[in-house]
């Protein structure tokens, strides 16, 4: 019915779905790996077609075990261990979907594959659609924000333009076909700039504290980047509307922390009353995080180096994002430029903020905990870079009413075609 917000979610997921199915079925058009020993490929080639096909990334087999046997995350040493809400949540959508393949199979609707292959279709299919619905809550959650960064000034071109960069990218090309969970890379920081706005702007009774850190503690079991949720909800406290005393805002932040990593500490529990250690493979083999405590101890010159060398190989892996970095940079110092420039010559351009009240500061807040965070992780992919693409495109949002449709709208889609042909016609990445 009209005005009705599941009504207002379909129209507005209706268009997004399609920008999201189109950009990725397209990725089966890309170059197919050729094999070259210096490009890291950690999986294999499924055709589908004459030209056509995708990247099964060799991860996905862990994913699908543990969605099958959720009982294997109490098992020493399981990979996915530390993030045990989305293997089952692999088991949430393989179980119904393995059944409805067997159901379809018997109908003579689908192959009726051996026990094992069904199995597999099942619970793959089951991650591709989680994929996909992780994908379409990005998409929605940038166009809720995109209604926030252009303060009800934003067009529709503008909107779609922004969206067909962030679903049209090398992250998707290779993850978004295979079991995996970097789809949720795209997801993370828009949450966090969506939760820091919402609670800044409508501040939680202290009744509801509890609850919120709660369940947004349940998030990094989900996805380890989850843990900047908690660094969100801070900021909501802090920017409450009327200020605040000191005493009770910090007792109000040391319970939010608290109760934040509480699901993690009694999944710990959980485990170890099981008789198993707590095992994280991304400290364990990649020193995320931990190689930081552990080089403290040696004398300060190594340490101060070991730390450069990180911070080296930081700025080395976000070079993939150096054209959209600067970009943003270039578009906020002409915006701040032109409007300037208006001003001290009396130009019809109607004074504004750069961005609207309030986003500005939680966007600056948001970005640098994901670059503070990402910097310090000690283990730097590439593909994690593209972390930082969703807010660079919501600083892009907020930036692009100030400027002239006649030049900002050619330029915007010119740019969302260009991108988007680059990442197919590009040689990977593949992993």
């Amino acid at each position: 019915m009209p005005g009705c917000p599941s009504a207002s979610l379909v129209r507005r997921a209706g268009p997004l779905l399609a920008l999201l199915l189109a950009a990725c079925l397209s990725m089966w058009l890309a170059p197919a790996p050729q094999g070259q020993p210096d490009v890291e490929y950690w999986g294999h080639y499924a055709r589908v077609g004459p030209g056509l096909g995708f990247i099964v990334n060799h991860d996905s087999y862990g994913y699908l075990d543990v969605a099958q046997a959720p009982g294997r995350l109490l098992l020493p040493q399981e990979v996915r261990q530390s993030r045990p809400l989305y293997a089952l949540l692999g088991a949430a959508v393989g179980y119904p979907l393995t059944t409805a393949l067997a159901l379809a199979g018997r109908l003579g609707l689908a192959p009726a594959w051996p026990p094992a292959e069904l199995r597999f279709y099942g619970f793959y299919s089951g991650y591709v659609l989680l994929n996909g619905l992780t994908l379409l809550a990005s998409l929605l959650l940038f166009s809720t924000l995109f209604n926030i960064l252009t303060a009800g000034r934003g067009e529709t071109w503008q909107r779609y333009s922004l969206a067909w960069i962030l679903v049209a990218n090398p992250i998707t090309k290779a993850f978004f076909w295979t079991a995996h969970q970097q789809m949720l890379a795209f997801l993370v920081p828009l949450f966090c700039l969506w939760l820091a706005l919402r609670l800044a702007a409508r501040p939680l009774p202290a009744g509801r504290l509890a609850g919120w850190a709660l369940a947004l503690g349940l998030l990094p079991l989900v996805y380890g980047s989850f843990v900047l949720a908690w660094p969100a909800l801070a900021y909501g406290l802090v920017r409450r509307p009327g200020g605040q005393r000191w005493a009770p805002l910090a007792s109000r932040l040391a319970l939010s922390a608290l109760l934040f990593a509480l699901p993690t500490l009694v999944w710990i529990a959980l485990l170890r009353a099981h008789g198993t250690t707590y095992y994280n493979h991304e400290a364990v083999r990649y020193h995320q995080l931990v190689w930081l405590p552990n080089t403290w101890a040696r004398p300060w010159p190594e340490f101060v180096a070991e730390v450069l060398s990180k911070l080296r190989g930081y700025v080395a892996s976000i070079q993939v994002m150096g054209a959209w970095l600067l970009l943003g940079a270039g578009l906020l110092a002409a915006t701040w430029w032109r409007q300037r420039r208006a001003a001290a010559q009396g130009l019809p351009i109607a004074p504004a903020p750069l961005l609207p009240p309030a986003t500005g500061p939680a966007l600056g807040w948001v970005a640098g905990c994901f670059i503070g965070f990402f910097a310090l992780l000690g283990y730097y992919p590439e593909r994690l870079a593209y972390t930082l693409l969703p807010l660079v495109l919501c600083l892009l949002a907020g930036l692009l009413p100030h400027w002239p449709r006649r030049y900002a709208r050619p330029a915007l889609l010119a740019g969302a075609a260009g991108w988007h042909l680059y990442v197919l016609l590009s040689y990977g990445p593949f992993s």
